[in-house]
């Protein structure tokens, strides 16, 4: 039995969260990139993905990131560039789950409650990431915006996950180190948890997470 009778389900965001994009930072630099243009590609992609939603528009997560990755390479004045872009996007399947994390997944998995992911990426490369990482066994599904064809922090995706799960959303946790995803999901009903080790803070504008700490697994110990 769960010792947080509060919550039912673990929800946890996927890149940067759960998985580190060192992967894809050392195929920027074997495509002689430099990876410090790692996060503002990553962040261009959701920024479109994000606006395109919003104007009702659904485009998957790769093709926005792959026509981020062209316009570097376009920039760079490399116009031969698919072996390349190829290459990085495929580096997803291969990214390494952060310790605490995975620790975290184990205590979680223990205690009994029901453990889902959630990505604005793809369900596939989830499931590969877990197990390549060898942690398929602890997520009872993976979600992703593609099933609902609406980008999160839509407050609908977290709302169909409850369901799909059959929790009520204020007996569920969204974990996430992104601010904008903490406050989709509070927005949604659900509690949040929120890592501060990749972003430092949670910008003033959002409302506090009901829980949060520096890094995942002493958030998890604070939760149950």
């Amino acid at each position: 039995m769960p010792r947080n009778r509060e919550i039912d389900l673990f929800i946890f965001d996927v890149n940067e969260t759960m998985f580190s994009l060192s992967e894809i930072k050392n195929r920027f630099i074997e495509s002689n990139l430099n990876s410090n243009l790692v996060d503002k590609w990553f962040n261009s992609t959701l920024k479109e993905g994000f606006a395109n939603s919003h104007n009702g528009k659904f485009i998957d997560f790769f093709t926005v990131a792959k026509n981020e990755l062209e316009k570097i390479f376009l920039v760079l004045k490399r116009n031969e560039c698919k072996k390349e872009i190829d290459f990085i996007l495929d580096g997803f399947k291969k990214l390494m789950i952060h310790d605490d994390v995975k620790k975290s997944l184990e205590l979680i998995y223990d205690e009994n409650y029901k453990i889902v992911t959630l990505t604005n990426g793809s369900k596939q490369i989830t499931e590969s990431m877990l197990k390549h990482n060898n942690c398929e066994k602890y997520i009872n599904r993976c979600f992703s915006i593609d099933e609902l064809k609406v980008w999160k922090p839509n407050k609908e995706i977290y709302k169909f996950v409850c369901s799909q799960m059959n929790c009520m959303p204020s007996k569920a946790i969204m974990i996430a180190c992104h601010g904008w995803d903490i406050s989709g999901a509070s927005t949604a009903g659900l509690k949040t948890g929120y890592i501060q080790n990749y972003e430092s803070k949670l910008s003033d504008f959002y409302s506090e997470p009901d829980f949060f700490s520096k890094n995942c697994f002493s958030l998890i110990q604070k939760i149950i």
